[in-house]
């Protein structure tokens, strides 16, 4: 009898979390317009390339894999008969692949009407990248913090055009103390990164006020994904629990897709997302003598260059 109760538990709390998952249901159209996703050969950043190229978006996967960015985009290009999209190989790792990528992209495309910052990883051994920096907070936030700043003529050149940044509830734990620290621990290296993510959603979106680009982020929830997959026994038993209790990729990119194309968002720029709505991030988040802080300091660690810089005020 107890295992009967049991199941109906977690069958209870799946439907619940399946009601109370946001949606987006927007009817926008994409048609004519260019939009980059990071991370979307899988999870959320695959469903949210899916979603925009059903609208009829040229959508350009960027990811580290190109084995599986090209099976992405063949996919993608079944599912919803769009032949505008494909994928150019994008290393967050290695600040240079992120140079290559945006070269690239001004090369092949006039302008860019969104930019989806979605890729993102927990890495729990503490390595540091060729550019001498943590790998994780390389992933999720130095080499999106490059990218967006590269990009940002040819989103002015799509104006009014978006910048969505997918960020984590466990940006509540983070701090910008450690974001170079080697003795900092992979859960805390991941919620500090979740948090610089939003600080620079604030500060790029005060940078860019006087422009018709607006940059907003957003907490998916809590998805099952690759994200938090590993090869142990303990890793493959919680991958199970998050089956029953966690959203599925296609429901946690509900949220990225309504930052990107509804209409609510139009005026909306430096603002926090949650179940597609707006929410209050932490108090901490909000800091605007922190978010000049940290971006300080990322542009001399990621050796942002003058001429870059010229692109965003201060």
């Amino acid at each position: 009898m107890w295992l009967a109760w049991i199941v109906l538990a977690i069958l209870g709390i799946k439907v619940f979390n399946k009601l109370t998952s946001g949606k987006c249901y927007a009817d926008t159209v994409m048609s004519g317009k260019v939009v980059v996703v990071t991370g979307a050969s899988g999870g959320i950043g695959f469903e949210t390339a899916l979603e925009l190229a059903k609208r009829g978006a040229k959508v350009i996967i960027a990811c580290r894999n190109d084995k599986k960015g090209e099976r992405a985009v063949r996919i993608i290009k079944k599912i919803t008969k769009n032949k505008r999209v494909r994928h150019i190989h994008l290393d967050l790792t290695s600040l240079a692949s992120v140079r290559q990528f945006c070269h690239e992209m001004s090369s092949t495309e006039a302008k860019l009407d969104v930019l989806v910052n979605n890729a993102g990883a927990i890495c729990t051994t503490r390595e540091r990248t060729s550019d001498g920096l943590l790998k994780d907070m390389q992933i999720n936030y130095f080499g999106p913090f490059l990218l967006t700043n590269l990009l940002i003529p040819m989103l002015k050149a799509g104006a009014p055009s978006r910048v969505v940044v997918v960020s984590s509830a466990w940006h509540k734990f983070g701090t910008i103390d450690g974001i170079d620290d080697d003795r900092t621990g992979y859960i805390q290296s991941y919620a500090n990164s979740k948090l610089c993510n939003i600080l620079f959603t604030k500060e790029l979106a005060r940078r860019l006020r006087d422009t018709c680009i607006v940059v907003n982020c957003l907490n998916p929830g809590q998805v099952n994904t690759s994200l938090y997959r590993s090869s142990t026994i303990l890793e493959k038993l919680r991958s199970v629990l998050l089956y029953f209790f966690f959203k599925t990729p296609a429901e946690g990119a509900q949220t990225s897709v309504y930052v990107a194309v509804s209409d609510d968002c139009d005026l909306v720029t430096g603002g926090y997302f949650e179940d597609c709505r707006e929410a209050r991030p932490s108090a901490k988040a909000e800091d605007e003598v922190l978010a000049r802080k940290l971006w300080t300091v990322t542009e001399r660690l990621v050796h942002l260059k003058p001429d870059e810089l010229r692109e965003v005020s201060s």
